[in-house]
This record gives structure tokens, C-alpha cells and sequence, in this order.
């Protein structure tokens, strides 16, 4: 996994609302959009906009039923996301650019 990708991962989750969102469907299991803005205060385009960005990112997983959009947890992304994390914190994944060894040109 590229480290951009845990980035943004953790930038998705850096929102309020999203990390309400979160926190909502680990407890639900599986939510409507509907029931997501009536239990969290928020309108419906703006609940659609923050579970796109959650869906393209990979936390969240949507399925359609007739006009309804439910909602629930990518459990598999998101223990991906977390052993990518916790590799990182072990000092296992790569240096930044700004603190690899820089390659010296050989002389002439």
C-alpha cells in the first residue's frame, strides 16, 4: 500500500462527520443514508457527498436496494489500512524522500 493512500485514509477519517459516520456503522452494522442523516443531524446531499468520499477511499462499502443506499464498514481495507499503519509505527515501511540517503554520482 502506498503511503499517499494511508494519508488520505487518515484525512478522511480527520473529518468530523465522517468519523461520526464511522463510529455509526461499527456500531449499526449496516445503515441506511437515510437513517445516517437522521441519527448524525446532517442533510442527505451532504451525507452522500462525505460516504462517496468515505466509498472512494475504501472504509466504506454501499449496496442499493430499490431507491435506498445502504451503508457499512470495508472491515477487509480497513485492517489493511491498520497493519500499514502499524508497520509504519514499527519502523518498517520506507523513508520519506526528504530522509532517504541520497545516491552520490560517481567520479569522472
Amino acid at each position: 500500500m502506498r503511503d499517499d493512500r494511508l494519508r488520505r485514509y487518515f484525512k478522511a477519517l480527520g473529518d468530523k462527520t465522517r468519523f461520526e459516520i464511522v463510529q455509526e456503522l461499527g456500531r449499526t452494522g449496516e445503515c441506511s443514508v437515510t437513517e445516517l442523516c437522521l441519527s448524525l443531524g446532517v442533510t442527505q446531499p451532504l451525507m452522500s457527498w462525505h460516504v462517496r468520499a468515505l466509498r472512494g477511499i475504501g472504509i466504506v462499502v454501499t449496496r442499493r436496494h430499490g431507491r435506498q443506499v445502504f451503508c457499512s464498514l470495508d472491515r477487509a481495507s480497513i485492517t489493511d489500512y491498520e497493519a500499514r499503519f502499524a508497520e509504519l509505527v514499527a519502523g518498517r515501511g520506507p523513508l520519506p524522500e526528504s530522509l532517504a540517503p541520497q545516491k552520490m554520482p560517481l567520479p569522472g
